[in-house]
């Protein structure tokens, strides 16, 4: 019995909170790794230019990544099931804020790598830290925008998704 109720999904309201735990552990790790670097080595010599405009750059092209492919998917196909379509859209939904989670990290990894070869100094993370939890916030945090945009993403051939009533962010219709 009880290994029968484990196996039965979320209600679909819970889903954005247990999306946002997850997200928030991916994002949390990559501050973790940059505090554990900052009390690693405390110096803190000025870096290479080129390592503060590699950092510079990861963050930029993060954030054209996410845009290009953060919030793709396809289109719901026509006269699918409203149960269908919310299951579907909550997939996509989930992996897509894996995925975007996953590019805005990608800055602090970057800034992690640099900031160990010489002058050894960490000052690049205080570049990509603050950066990548903008993007994180803007773009991989569940909210009610994030879900907005995937469901105008699924919902752009005329099929319903009914991504914002699934996640709980407004009453089902």
């Amino acid at each position: 019995m009880l290994g029968a109720m484990s196996a039965m999904p979320a209600p679909l309201g819970d889903r954005l909170r247990m999306l946002q735990l997850l997200t928030g552990t991916i994002g949390g790790g990559a501050v973790l790794v940059a505090l554990a670097r900052v009390f690693i080595d405390t110096a803190a010599p000025w870096p290479a230019w080129w390592q503060l405009g590699l950092v510079v750059v990861a963050l930029l092209g993060s954030a054209v990544l996410i845009r290009q492919v953060g919030y793709a998917v396809p289109a719901l196909p026509r006269g699918l099931p409203e149960e269908n379509a919310a299951e579907t859209s909550i997939r996509y939904f989930s992996s897509t804020t894996v995925l975007r989670a996953a590019i805005c990290e990608a800055p602090v990894f970057i800034a992690l790598f640099v900031s160990v070869l010489p002058p050894r100094s960490w000052l690049p993370l205080v570049l990509a830290v603050p950066g990548a939890a903008a993007l994180f916030w803007t773009h991989a945090w569940p909210s009610a925008r994030t879900a907005t945009a995937i469901a105008e993403g699924l919902e752009r051939e005329g099929a319903p998704s009914h991504l914002p009533e699934a996640l709980g962010l407004r009453g089902a219709s």
